[in-house]
């Protein structure tokens, strides 16, 4: 088991309600982040409409290593303060563990920061040591550019 955690941060023009509309919209992920999020399906939402659970694959590169994770996710949000999507275990004894954070500030700029958590069942020999921050750094800025309209 691999942990790894990473965190980026970034400001945007884009106000927090903007933002939160981007970074809550989950079937939205594949379109401004293609290359990290290969495809979402909401299974469940919430009564406001928001998706509460979702199948989810994910990819991520960093020099040779390229993998992707298919995983079922839950969302916890928090209106202009926080998204955040988290990985179900399939079972008991599965250990794996995956949580992507955002969390937003109002101000002149909107301060939009990103952190990942994961705990994932990768060989001993493959060498992971910019992974989680290549996927956050990538992500922060996938979301600014779309919050910046770029």
């Amino acid at each position: 088991m691999k942990d790894l955690a990473a965190s980026a941060s970034g400001r945007t023009h884009a106000s927090v309600d903007d933002a939160y509309g981007l970074l809550s919209d989950f079937e939205s992920y594949p379109d401004w982040f293609p290359e990290g999020v290969k495809s979402i399906q909401v299974l469940e939402r919430y009564p406001d409409g928001h998706a509460s659970r979702l199948q989810a694959r994910l990819h991520t590169s960093s020099g040779p290593v390229q993998r992707d994770f298919d995983m079922e996710m839950t969302t916890t949000l928090r209106a202009t303060e926080l998204v955040e999507l988290k990985r179900v275990a399939h079972e008991k004894r599965d250990r794996e563990e995956m949580v992507v954070s955002w969390r937003l500030n109002s101000g002149p700029q909107t301060l939009v920061a990103v952190d990942l958590r994961a705990k994932l069942d990768l060989p001993g020999f493959l060498p992971v040591g910019g992974l989680a921050q290549g996927m956050a750094d990538r992500f922060l800025q996938a979301a600014l550019r779309r919050l910046n309209g770029a």
